[in-house]
Order: structure tokens, then sequence, then C-alpha cells
């Protein structure tokens, strides 16, 4: 007896083949054209079967149609069917698309798992990022596309890259599947005070994506867009298909006219509950905590909301600070909040005695008011580094380093005691941009650089420059060859700039090493995860405070690998002296 299941099969190659023989519209053509058409038809299988290398194994005579397999070698098909997910072309980086082919993905979660718990530089940060973000595509092995484009999108939300992760999401409609995205860019519009925007967002989303908190706030999106009809529609729709959320409908049907007046429970589980319960409310009243959430504390500052009544309370002005330096609350309320607490003429006369009785918040209030008040250019900077030291004490410098950066930065410069000069520079966040100190008597200082500073790619300029250069270097007998000298060398070596016949580094070379793995992944071409080794190998640190042999080895193997680009970049921060 044959099987409801088998019976169908059977039918469909039976209307399959009987298709092929009693087709009606083969009968409206010439006979010639029939087998012209039908030798074009097999060629073109033919040669589809033999591009994705497919094999049908057919049991001959055989009733079970179960038996029939069909086997395709996914190596085969053409790689064009992979997912190319960025935002950078690769050429602007001296990268390829195939820069994590030969990669097993293992490898690439592993290092950046390690490359996650560092607190890397601007130049660890920016490296990684352009690796991440160049259009390529993914590993062949133990990391499917999905996946990859998950870590890309995990790093730019931890790291809040919102513009970043815009242009990803505009440039790669793919990113719209995962609604962690859209919620996120929603979350942070609305959070602050961008409703425009955070609304806007919502369109990037794929239709197939179900999502509850989208969905709601796309209703609310549509009643502030002043379309009630369709919002009306949308919200039957989802209460049609199982919505049970009390504060939700009680609020939508307010916000639609259906009710005059709305729930007055304020609900803090997430940012769109927040905001309804704010917009909905006759006279709203909210007192965060340290458990209130990050976006909240941002909307609250965003709405104007936060309203401290009681400076006498240290722990509502701590529950401030500690979410200021989170990021959750903006850091310039925590002065605007320190400015309006009340010292007497002498407490602020003699703030650096006077701070040392009080809570840390008034404390730090107290010094904050007193050098603002204060034209002493030394006392000033005295003060502003006290109040460094009270915010450390707290581990809550981040609330103040912005604000210390921009206190020194407005001292002119000629006015600083020399004593204090190397104090301030250290402390000044981002450093005026300074020039290049060249100094022709040494190699790796010189103007020969500007080779690299400018990325030039006039190497008749270089090498004009190279020959002034040595002719000074060869007349000093004490001159001896750094590293750096030869990091430099190898460089324009390797840029195709002749080096003088004098100028004989290789044997000095010779005795500096390269790491094995590292090598070994550039021979194998691995340059993404060549990349990733680097990002981890600078880490935390400044490429000017790298040793010459970690510079020596990083330049050696961007050389290999062609990423001039990247390796000038390195060397721009590595080999100037600025003043």
């Amino acid at each position: 007896m044959i099987s409801s299941s088998h019976l169908s099969k059977y039918l469909f190659f039976i209307f399959f083949f009987s298709t092929l023989a009693f087709n009606p519209l083969a009968s409206e053509e010439e006979p010639a054209d029939i087998w012209k058409k039908k030798e074009n038809q097999e060629k073109k299988s033919l040669e589809s079967i033999e591009d994705k290398n497919i094999t049908i194994e057919s049991p001959i005579i055989s009733e079970d149609v179960n038996k029939i397999i069909i086997k395709i070698d996914e190596d085969k098909i053409d790689s064009t069917s992979e997912s190319v997910v960025g935002i950078f072309d690769p050429e602007e980086n001296n990268f390829n698309l195939n820069m994590w082919s030969n990669t097993d993905g293992e490898d690439i979660k592993k290092t950046l798992k390690r490359i996650n718990k560092l607190k890397l530089s601007k130049v660890s940060d920016n490296l990684l990022f352009n690796t991440l973000f160049t259009n390529a595509y993914p590993p062949k092995k133990n990391l499917s596309s999905e996946d990859f484009l998950k870590i890309k999108i995990d790093w730019l939300i931890k790291n809040k890259r919102i513009e970043n992760l815009e242009t990803l999401l505009k440039n790669n409609p793919e990113v719209g599947k995962n609604s962690k995205v859209i919620k996120f860019l929603v979350n942070e519009y609305l959070s602050s005070g961008n409703i425009k925007s955070s609304c806007e967002k919502i369109n990037f989303i794929d239709k197939s994506i179900q999502n509850n908190y989208l969905e709601k706030f796309s209703i609310y999106c549509l009643i502030n867009n002043e379309r009630k009809d369709e919002a009306q529609l949308v919200f039957d729709l989802l209460v049609e298909r199982g919505l049970n959320d009390k504060f939700f409908i009680d609020k939508i049907n307010y916000l639609l006219g259906v009710k005059d007046q709305a729930n007055q429970k304020i609900l803090d589980n997430n940012l769109l509950n927040f905001y309804l319960s704010h917009i909905t409310s006759a006279d709203f009243k909210y007192e965060p905590d340290e458990k209130t959430d990050p976006y909240i504390w941002k909307y609250l500052s965003a709405a104007n909301l936060i309203e401290v009544n009681s400076f006498e309370d240290e722990s509502v002005i701590l529950n401030y600070e500690q979410a200021a330096a989170q990021d959750s609350f903006d850091k310039d309320e925590i002065f605007k909040i320190y400015l309006k607490i009340n010292f007497n003429f002498n407490q602020l006369v003699n703030s650096e005695e006077i701070y040392k009785n009080l809570p840390s918040y008034k404390s730090r209030a107290l010094i904050y008011q007193s050098l603002m008040l204060s034209d002493d250019i030394e006392r000033k900077i005295s003060l502003a580094l006290l109040l460094k030291d009270l915010f450390l004490k707290d581990n809550i410098f981040g609330v103040y380093s912005d604000e210390l950066s921009t206190i020194l930065k407005s001292i002119n410069s000629d006015e600083i005691p020399e004593d204090y000069i190397e104090l301030v520079n250290i402390n000044i966040s981002e450093n005026i941009n300074k020039k290049v100190k060249f100094d022709n008597e040494i190699l790796h200082r010189s103007k020969v650089i500007n080779h690299f500073l400018k990325n030039d790619e006039n190497t008749s300029r270089t090498q004009k420059d190279l020959k002034s250069v040595y002719k000074k270097i060869k007349k000093n007998k004490k001159y001896f060859i750094s590293i750096k000298d030869i990091v430099v060398l190898d460089a324009l070596n390797s840029d195709g700039i002749s080096l003088p016949e004098g100028l004989n580094y290789t044997k000095l070379s010779s005795e500096l090493t390269i790491p094995i793995s590292l090598y070994e992944l550039a021979e194998k071409n691995e340059v993404g995860l060549v990349m990733l080794k680097i990002v981890e190998i600078i880490g935390e640190d400044n490429v000017s405070d790298l040793d010459p042999e970690t510079i020596y080895f990083i330049n050696k193997i961007l050389n290999k690998l062609n990423l001039k680009k990247i390796r000038n970049n390195i060397l721009s921060e590595a080999l100037p002296v600025r003043s």
C-alpha cells in the first residue's frame, strides 16, 4: 500500500514529466527552434550544474522516491553569494575582500574576547574599527556571516558609535533584521528627547521581524505624526494578536482620544513606558535612584526633569554623580548642582582646609566654586588638580575629565608657572595638535619621515630628502643606526626608494626578531587576524610609548602585507617629536 506522502510525490513527478511532454507552448514554435531552444537550455543546465558541482543519485527502478539524494558541494558555490557587510571600501586601507577568508572564526572570537577586556588607546580603537568595518567576506570556517555581523553590531552598541551604526544600517539592509540595532537607536534618540529621529529609526527594521517593544513604539510614532487612523489599525491588530498590556493599552487609548484621562501610574521598567508615563501625566514627579535605568537618567536630563530640592541628602547627589560617571546623566548638570550649593565667604577663601571636614560631594562643590572664582593662575591650577583627586577618591573621575581639560586649556600657556607646565600638559585630555619638530641630524626624526606623515607617493621628493639627510649623518663619526632608523629604512625600501650605497643596515636588522606566530599569519595572508593581533599588541598604549623592537616588527609585518596606509599612520605616531 502506498502512503499519502509517497502518493503525493508520485503525482508530482507524473505532473512534472507530463508538463515536459505536453507543454502547449511548444506546439506553437517551429521544429528547428524547438530543438535549438532545448539544446541551449540543456547547455545552460549543464553549466549551472558544473558550476555548483551538484550530483543527483537516483534509485533506478525503485518505488521509494525518498531514496533520491541531491548533493551540493557548498565549497564550490560562487563566493559572491556570501554576505559582505561593512562601511569602508577595502582599498581605503589597502585591505581586500578576502581579508578574513583564510581565518578560523574561533581565532577571531578568542582574539576579540581578549581585546574587549582592554581600554584601547585612540590608535588601537581606530585600527579595530577600520578592520572590523571594512567590506569583506566572512571567514569560511567556524563563523557564519550572521554571527560575524552580530559581533560588529555588538561592538558598535557597546562603544555607543551611533553614527557609525546608522551608516552600517543605511548601507546594509540586512542589519535591519537585528531588532537589537533598531531598539538601541530608538532608545538613544528617545532618551535625548529627539522624538522625530527616534521614530525615523523604525523604518529601518526588516518587515519580517516582530518585536513587541518596537511595535508598540511604532504605534506611538503614528500618533505623534498625526496618523491616528493608521495607529488605531495597527493597535487593533496588535490587540488581536494577543497584546495584554493594560498600562500600554490605557496610554494609547488616551493618546488616540478614546479616553479623556490616562491612568497616572508611572512605570519605569523601560524607557518607552517611562516616556508614556511622562507625556500622559498631569503632574509628573519622579525621583531616580541607583537602580534607575541609564536611559531614564538621560531622558530626565534631556527633558529638564531633574529637580534637586535638598542639597543635604548626600545619597541623592551621589546618585547623580555616579550616573554621570556612567554616561547616563549629563555631566554638565553635576557642575550646575555644585554651583547651587551655598557656601559663605570664609569657606570659599579657605577651601583647601575647609573641604576636609565636609561630605564628599560638598567637598567637590566647594573646591569647584573656589577655582571658578579664583583669578590667581597658580591657585586655579592647584585647585583644579585637587578636585581631580577628590573625584578619583570616589571612583567617578569620568564626571570631571572633560571639565578639567577645558579648565586647563582656558589658561594662557604663557602664564602657567614653570613648575606646573608638565602637570598641565599631562592633564589636558586631548593635546592641541602640536607641530612636528624635525631634526635632520637624526634619520628617524628628520624631514624624511614626511613620507609617512603625508602618505607621500612622491618618491622623488623623499629620495631627495634622504640623500640630503644621509650626507649630514655620514659626517657624524659617532652616529649609529638605531632600531627606529632601521624601521624608516625598511619602510622606504618597501616603497621602492633607493637607499644610499653606504647605508647598510642588514646586519643590524638581522639581529631583530619578529614573533613567529604573527609572521606565519602574514604568510598565510590572514590580514584581518593580523590586524586584530596588532590591535591587541598596541592595546592601551600610545604608539609613541611602544618600545622600538615592537615598532620594528609591526612595521615589518605591515610592509609584508602591503598595508602602507596603516603603517604610515602608526609611524606618524611612533617616530616624530612634537612641540
